[in-house]
């Protein structure tokens, strides 16, 4: 197997909440002891609900937030205990492309200014700020006489466009797309994914594709991570994972994906989850989906699961499954 781009080492991202005087503040755990790699050029979905801590991932292997714990290798240097200064350097090859695409541009900057905004703050020569500024309009669909203009004169589709020449200004080797589809018409959305695919085919890019949609994770990805309450619970190559599903979660959040068949859909089996999510400030102490699990014994409220090797490249965290 290929060396991979980045290895993320038990991963922990945590953020102080609440303030008092005389008591000790408490963490909420948005990530907690996650590990898994990427490699290059492939694509690597994270899915989960809302909250399970897939944008906090993202956003914290770009470096956008600092680790509380944890590795991020990238090609082989540690990149997590880096301040801004020493991080810079890195940028050049980590982007992201964030979820609105309404208010990832700045409305006061025209379109040339955001797209180029990375490469002046690389030290860029003007001459080939302005030839890269062409090129990439045109490499995203766009024309030109766009580049004048400001965000509030395109639609959502053509400002995730421009959000998407913006991250490719300068070569990046790795990108994460943080759920880029989520706030578009879906005859839109289709476009946007053909052109990302387009781009990793001509480049070589790396991404982690960060999405609900479950169908367009199955279309893009080669290997999906499925998140719970700020743990990754199972991570398997695509067809691996949505034919043979182990963990209770994974199995419920698959049986929620609409079929389009109406005689399909009433044969499926939906299965509703009971119980109460826990809260990521005060966690359990045993496996987080313990109290909504339809399996859950006596050892998955008092221990947490370790993450094991079920077939080759299947991980789950599950005291009952894949045995």
């Amino acid at each position: 197997m290929a060396t991979p781009l980045i290895e993320v080492r038990s991963l922990k991202m945590y953020f102080p909440v609440g303030t008092s005087l005389f008591k000790k503040r408490k963490l909420l755990k948005a990530v907690d002891d996650v590990t898994f790699d990427l490699y290059p050029g492939e694509t690597f979905g994270l899915v989960g609900e809302s909250g399970c801590g897939k944008t906090t991932v993202g956003r914290t292997l770009v470096r956008l937030y600092q680790p509380t714990a944890g590795q991020i290798l990238y090609r082989g240097s540690d990149i997590a205990p880096l301040d801004e200064k020493q991080v810079l350097p890195y940028r050049k090859k980590m982007q992201m492309i964030f979820q609105d695409p309404y208010a990832s541009l700045n409305p006061r900057m025209t379109v040339s200014s955001i797209i180029s905004e990375p490469m002046r703050l690389q030290g860029v020569a003007q001459e080939q700020i302005t030839a890269r500024v062409a090129e990439l309009i045109e490499q995203v669909g766009l024309k030109k006489d766009h580049l004048n203009r400001y965000p509030h004169e395109f639609s959502g589709g053509q400002r995730q466009r421009i959000g998407i020449a913006r991250s490719l200004a300068m070569h990046p080797e790795f990108i994460v797309c943080d759920e880029p589809i989520s706030a578009l018409d879906v005859s839109i959305q289709a476009q946007v994914i053909n052109m990302l695919e387009e781009l990793q085919s001509e480049m070589g890019i790396t991404y982690l594709f960060i999405s609900h949609d479950l169908s367009m994770v199955r279309h893009i990805s080669q290997r999906v991570g499925v998140m719970y309450l700020g743990h990754l619970v199972e991570l398997a190559d695509t067809d691996e994972l949505y034919s043979n599903m182990q963990h209770p979660y994974t199995q419920a959040l698959m049986s929620a994906v609409p079929v389009a068949d109406p005689d399909l859909a009433a044969q499926s089996n939906r299965i509703v989850l009971q119980g109460d999510v826990p809260q990521p400030i005060d966690p359990p102490a045993g496996c987080p989906f313990a109290s909504r699990c339809r399996f859950c014994q006596n050892i998955c409220k008092e221990q947490l699961p370790e993450v094991r090797e079920i077939s080759p490249g299947h991980l789950l965290a599950c005291h009952v499954m894949g045995k």
